[in-house]
């Protein structure tokens, strides 16, 4: 019988993307549940459908109860998790696996700790975790450490190598077979392959705010990058913010209204244009160049996975990365993005895509 590992993956969707190469590999020698949010948790159902998942409850408190009740009786051997958080290091004490295996509260492993918020839940972390080990029953009981400044998609790497067996991040990370496009997608997209041309998509959607570059510099891309070049653009409509309307013939407004949905659209183009954001993580998953603008995250943890991406960032606020919570009067990590840019990234990536 397989030890019971049990990955404890409590971000968004763009991180539990990242998870993908350490469930589908851990799959091998374990047998692997995730615990995760339910947004999540639909998503990891459509790619790695026979995967065992529980869905987090909704606030840590919740979760922790959750932990000493449906998790426990799960019975896990191990538990992972691939973030410096003391919440998910108490979760994992509570499932009371022998082995619980994470990355404690050092300034190394811990995000952005120039914030005096993120700071003081750092003295805060290390003090429980110091507790913790006084009264003999350590939230963690092995330590895994990273190296300052790469991303957070090595963390998975180090727990992967912890657990005796290796991460191969050849993409895409998942066999996808794609179902029927919708009509105008699929004319588009047959059109350009006929006359040579390379097929983009655009999401300008992001989780907050504070990832989101304005939509009007979105249409000035449209306008002086892709329709003067005569590239076809796919436009995804999502719910989470405005879209820029097409600019030209050959740019096309879509609607996705599912994961798979996405998946089937993203699978069929050759490049994607995008905040950060969880589509350009699945993009990227399915093995697909990524140019992804940066607001309030740090592209040096959180790019998406490839060598022929491209990021476009600006330096301009003194406190970047601020975790979304902006402390300056209006989004100047957003605004120092010029659209010339935004254009040198993506004539970079066609560049190297005719090299």
């Amino acid at each position: 019988m397989k030890p019971r590992l049990l990955v404890l993956e409590l971000h968004h969707l763009g991180d539990a993307v990242l998870a993908i190469p350490f469930l589908r590999e851990a799959a091998g020698r374990y047998e692997v549940a995730a615990c995760v949010t339910p947004s999540a948790a639909t998503m990891l159902r459509t790619f790695l459908p026979g995967l065992e998942i529980f869905e987090a409850a909704e606030g840590w408190k919740a979760r922790w109860k959750q932990c000493r009740t449906q998790l426990r009786a799960w019975e896990p051997d191990v538990t992972v998790s691939a973030w410096s958080d003391t919440r998910v290091h108490i979760a994992a004490r509570l499932t009371r696996a022998r082995r619980r295996i994470g990355f404690p509260v050092t300034r190394a492993n811990y995000y952005a700790t120039h914030l005096g918020w993120r700071l003081r839940r750092l003295w805060a972390g290390q003090a429980m975790e110091f507790a913790a080990r006084i009264v003999g029953d350590p939230l963690l009981t092995e330590h895994v450490f990273r190296e300052p400044e790469t991303r957070h998609l090595e963390n998975w790497t180090h727990l992967a190598r912890r657990l005796g067996f290796s991460l191969p991040l050849k993409t895409p990370w998942f066999p996808w077979h794609p179902t029927e496009l919708p009509d105008a997608a699929r004319r588009l997209i047959t059109e350009a392959r006929a006359e040579g041309k390379p097929v983009w998509a655009l999401h300008a959607g992001g989780r907050l705010p504070t990832k989101r570059w304005p939509v009007k510099r979105y249409v000035a891309v449209l306008q002086e990058y892709f329709a003067a070049r005569g590239l076809p653009v796919i436009i995804i409509r999502g719910p989470d913010t405005a879209i820029p309307m097409p600019q030209a013939p050959n740019q096309i407004v879509v609607d996705t209204t599912s994961h798979r949905e996405l998946a089937d659209l993203l699978s069929q183009v050759d490049y994607l244009l995008a905040n950060d954001s969880y589509s350009g993580h699945l993009a990227a998953a399915l093995g697909k160049p990524v140019v992804t603008i940066f607001g309030s995250g740090n592209p040096a943890w959180f790019a998406p996975f490839g060598d022929r991406n491209q990021v476009v960032w600006k330096d301009t606020c003194p406190y970047h990365p601020c975790i979304d919570r902006c402390q300056m009067p209006s989004y100047v990590c957003l605004a120092g993005v010029s659209e010339s840019a935004v254009i040198s990234a993506l004539a970079e990536i066609g560049r190297e895509a005719t090299c």
